[in-house]
């Protein structure tokens, strides 16, 4: 409830980042990636995927653009190995170069209506020009910074790279002094550390999607509801397009994302099955209770065209039966709490 209420923060350095540059950059990240690189402007951001060539996601990413010929790569840290080892296997074709730099850049994210508040006092400046989804060099209190305007709960905030913080002693002292620093700046706004489960709550919430759970490399971006991060008529083609393709223009998919909220009593859970006139037609891949509506709330998959909005079906809850109501997500009243209120704060 604090990054719905005031402002949270999280360390997510645990997450890959891989620096991407050279002469050739936006040409293999436009053959890696389902976004339209060549449309990213310097200290511009984008959400993409990564498709295998059956136009299964290999991961879900942000990528910046941070110089003319450089970008920074954020993956889930699970599939940090995995994309090292396709990158680099891709790049031998281009003239580029692939810098793993997770152990030497610190990340945390600051989030909720309060956020920018916070880094416009750290910043000396009003941050919040920024358009979403930028990344831009930002002194925060002294310490080096890209700012990038992004975020995975729903709120809006920023995900701070802290530079030059390389895992060994002294580096990790520099990341406690801001993390620190970000507390005792942040005391004024009701800054509160939060942990990963609270994330996890955050983004649930919102409806968006997690690797792993609802993004797998079985599962296409259309499928998975999240069109916004596939761009077509894009030149040279990436991996797993002419798949995605026929699946936004001729259809083939074999399941649909959709939204729970619980009318009965009870939590969902990941893997617990969606019944429809007693027969099995999904299954839930995210589920917990959504703070601001105190019920639970559930991602699943069923067959396309099998659901709309409104319609009432069951959630099998450790052999008990409980109705749920497909819903449209975010979950939250967006009249009370999400980016869309807190558009430009002083």
């Amino acid at each position: 409830m604090a990054v719905r209420n005031s402002v949270g923060m999280w360390d997510t350095s645990h997450m890959s980042r891989f620096v991407i540059k050279g002469p050739q950059a936006s040409e293999f990240l436009q053959t890696l990636t389902t976004n339209n690189v060549s449309k990213l402007s310097v200290n511009g951001g984008q959400y993409t995927t990564c498709l295998n060539e059956k136009g299964g996601i290999h991961d879900d990413l942000t990528l910046y653009r941070v110089g003319e010929e450089e970008y920074i790569w954020i993956t889930n840290a699970a599939n940090g190995p995995k994309i090292k080892a396709h990158l680099l296997k891709h790049a031998d074709k281009f003239d580029v170069e692939v810098t793993d730099k997770s152990r030497e850049i610190t990340m945390i994210a600051v989030q909720g209506p309060n956020a920018l508040k916070l880094m416009n006092k750290m910043a000396g400046q009003d941050v919040s020009e920024y358009s979403r989804f930028s990344s831009y060099t930002v002194k925060l209190a002294g310490y080096d910074t890209y700012l990038c305007r992004t975020g995975y709960t729903g709120e809006d905030g920023v995900e701070i790279l802290l530079l030059d913080t390389p895992f060994d002693d002294a580096g990790k002292r520099k990341a406690i002094a801001f993390w620190e620093e970000l507390l005792k700046q942040g005391e004024e706004f009701d800054i509160k550390p939060c942990g990963l489960g609270s994330r996890d709550s955050c983004r649930l919430e919102a409806g968006f999607v997690l690797y792993g759970h609802e993004l797998d490399e079985d599962t296409s971006p259309i499928e998975a509801m999240i069109p916004y991060a596939v761009k077509f008529k894009v030149d040279p083609h990436y991996i797993g397009y002419d798949v995605v393709e026929s699946h936004k223009k001729e259809g083939g998919v074999r399941k649909t994302r959709i939204g729970l909220v619980m009318i009965d009593r009870g939590i969902p859970r990941e893997h617990y099955p969606i019944l429809q006139n007693g027969e099995q037609i999904g299954e839930v891949t995210s589920g917990g209770l959504a703070p601001t509506i105190n019920k639970g709330i559930a991602l699943g998959y069923v067959a396309p065209e099998t659901l709309e909005i409104g319609d009432v079906v069951e959630v099998d809850i450790k052999g008990r039966m409980r109705k749920a109501e497909v819903t449209k997500w975010p979950f939250f009243d967006t009249d009370l709490y999400g980016a869309s209120r807190t558009k430009h704060p002083n």
